[in-house]
Formats: C-alpha cells, sequence, structure tokens
C-alpha cells in the first residue's frame, strides 16, 4: 500500500489503517493544503492464515453471483470480454 492521506483522515481511523498496512506499506500524511507533513510506515507483518480450496471456491462463487445480479448490460460479461479482446 502506498497512499496519500490527510492527518484527519488518519486519526479517524488510525486503528483500521493499520491494520490494512503490511510490513514497508507507507502512508504519506498530508496536512488540509496538500502539503506533506509526514510519513506513516508499517513496520510488522501479518500472518495470514491458508485458505483452503474450498473456501477460495466459495469466495470466488459468491462474487461471481455479486457481478451476475449487478450486471445490466444486454451482453453476458464473456461476450464483453470476448468483444474487447479482438
Amino acid at each position: 500500500m502506498k497512499a496519500d492521506m490527510g492527518v484527519e483522515t488518519a486519526v479517524r481511523d488510525l486503528p483500521g489503517l493499520l491494520r490494512r498496512m503490511h510490513a514497508g506499506d507507507t502512508v504519506k500524511l498530508l496536512d488540509t493544503d496538500g502539503e506533506p507533513l509526514a510519513a506513516l510506515v508499517s513496520l510488522r507483518t501479518r500472518r495470514r492464515r491458508a485458505v483452503s480450496v474450498q473456501e477460495w471456491d466459495a469466495r470466488w462463487s459468491a462474487l461471481a453471483k455479486r457481478v451476475s445480479a449487478a450486471w445490466q448490460g444486454d451482453k453476458t460479461a464473456v461476450e464483453t470480454l470476448s468483444e474487447m479482446r479482438r
């Protein structure tokens, strides 16, 4: 993660921001005029638990259902992608 963020925004959600950062991620903190004030650098690593194939497949299937429910085009996503690749 490499981002620019206002100090007020960072302070408001500092715990959440720190949870999302991995070792070496940097957030440049800006004042109200957009001038850089400081840099926030994460020093910790976050170990991720291994995801089973079944869990991974379930996540992707759920995402596919959400995309299908929101799809508003006359053509399917596969048809659109096929045309884009031509």
